[in-house]
């Protein structure tokens, strides 16, 4: 009986002793997805991925603005943020990743979900402007 009591009280210590110095710590993910999700937004969700485990940490449907927020993030972990077709049962985009970290880096709301961002496009102009610049640097050395 008395350790019962003593167990209860240390786990009541403990957990209203931890959980408000996590809660303090925890940040927040959130931004926009009107650029590639078409209405009625309430067709998408948004899904946070925690790449430490490969699993979906938390989901939140986008509200009638097609903005989302998630609250509670774990700091010091890299997410992705996706956007998801409940109709099409797929993930449309992916954004990041972002981490949460430090007092001062514990929210991260300007996320910009924009499928239109294409890298592949960002290649092939870096690899043409090189290309340019050889053939220039190739003719005035031979001139």
């Amino acid at each position: 009986m008395i350790r019962r009591a003593i167990a209860s009280g240390l786990a009541a210590i403990f957990a209203l002793g931890v959980s408000p110095l996590l809660l303090a710590q925890q940040g927040t993910i959130g931004g926009k997805a009107d650029d590639e999700a078409r209405k009625p937004y309430t067709d998408y969700s948004v899904q946070l991925m925690d790449l430490t485990t490969n699993q979906i940490a938390a989901t939140v449907p986008l509200d009638t603005q097609g903005l989302f927020s998630f609250t509670g993030v774990a700091p010091d972990k890299r997410y992705l943020v996706q956007l998801f077709s409940i109709k099409e049962n797929r993930v449309v985009c992916t954004e990041g990743p972002y981490t949460i970290a430090g007092p001062s880096m514990l929210n991260k709301t300007d996320v910009d979900i924009d499928c239109d961002k294409d890298p592949a496009l960002w290649l092939l102009a870096a690899a043409a402007g090189v290309a340019l610049t050889v053939a220039l640097a190739t003719q005035s050395n031979s001139q």
